[in-house]
Parts: structure tokens; sequence; C-alpha cells
């Protein structure tokens, strides 16, 4: 089994984990999803989470996916599409974020809702026998995903302050007012809508 992600320090977390339960069938490498450098055909089963929603350009890690995979292989998706990602009741400072947070993506070349056309991708990239299956969550008080949109967006909070997507005063108090929405026990959280696809290689 081979693992990869870009990040220097996730590799190294993942390697830990690895070496800490002594899983001497796992591999973990460094490298770029969309240009591997692992052998073609190679592997019966290759499989990504909550990747394309990060990216640009997410059909060149489908191809790169497609490519690694042996004939009558298997390849899996579990992808993130913010349709179904709210709160209520309503939060206006929410809606706000999400207006920045949906800009800022845009212009970094993300698809948000990339989700929902992830079966596309795998068949246009000569997946049969496709199968999609939804998932959804709600997360309640106490979740450690309760507040993970909060993250995403002091993620990028220097950046989108910087190159002018918000100014820092109207991120802060939109920051404050989503926050103690979130904290407010009686606010129901849904997560976003996860598609799982599957299908085979020719």
């Amino acid at each position: 089994m081979v693992g990869l992600d870009k990040s220097k320090e996730f590799v190294a977390s993942a390697r830990k984990f690895v070496a800490a339960r002594q899983l001497a069938n796992v591999e973990v490498v460094q490298g770029d999803a969309k240009a591997t450098n692992l052998p073609r055909e190679s592997f019966d089963v290759v499989f990504s989470r909550l990747v394309l929603v990060n990216i640009p350009e997410p059909e060149q890690v489908v191809e790169e996916m497609v490519s690694l995979l042996r004939p009558g292989g298997v390849i899996a998706s579990h992808e993130a599409d913010y349709l179904s990602h709210m709160c209520d009741p309503p939060c206006p400072a929410w809606d706000r974020l999400f207006e920045i947070f949906q800009a800022y993506s845009r212009a970094k070349g993300v698809d948000l809702f990339v989700g929902r056309r992830t079966h596309r991708m795998l068949r246009d990239a000569g997946i049969v026998e496709l199968q999609v299956n939804p998932v959804t969550h709600v997360y309640p008080p106490g979740h450690h995903r309760r507040s993970i949109f909060l993250d995403f967006i002091q993620n990028i909070r220097d950046v989108a302050i910087r190159e002018g997507f918000v100014k820092e005063g109207e991120l802060s108090a939109l920051m404050q007012d989503l926050r103690s929405h979130l904290d407010n026990s009686n606010t129901l959280v849904v997560s976003h809508l996860f598609f799982q696809v599957w299908g085979r290689k020719p």
C-alpha cells in the first residue's frame, strides 16, 4: 500500500503513524497528485479523499489516478460539494463569509462544488460501471467538525486580506459573529454533501 501527499509535514506525520504501528506493508511518499512518478498500471485500487475540492484542474488528478490503475482495477473517490453545507437558523455572517470564500476559491481556480461532477470526470477518463453514493452529516454541539467552515476561513485569512477579498476589520467581526452563532446549542450545522464515487478500469 502506498500513500501520497504533497505536504512534507503530513508525510512526516503519516510515516510516524505507520512506524508506531509497525505497518510493514505501507509506504508513504511525498509527491504531486497530478504527477506522482509512481509506476503506471501497477495498482489494483486507487483512492482519493477530499483532494479535488482543494485544487485547480482536478481533471489532471483523475487522469493520473486512472493511469496508475491496472486494467480491471477499481478507482474510488470521496469528494466534497458545498451544496448542503449550511446552518439554521440562518446567519448573515455565514452567508457573507461564504461569499468571500467563493470569491477567493474562484480566483484560485478551485471548484467548491466539484463533488457533483466527480462521476463525470471518472467517466470521461474511461472508467466504467460507475456507482455514486451521497453522504451528509449533522455536526452537533461538541463535534470537532462543527466549526470546520470557520477553520477554512482562518486558513485563508491572511491571503484573503492581503489580496483584497475582505478588510481585516470586517473579517474579524464576521468570524466572531459566526463563532457565537455556532456556540449556540440550538444552531443546526449540516456538513458538505460528500459524493462517494467508484468504478472499474476496463
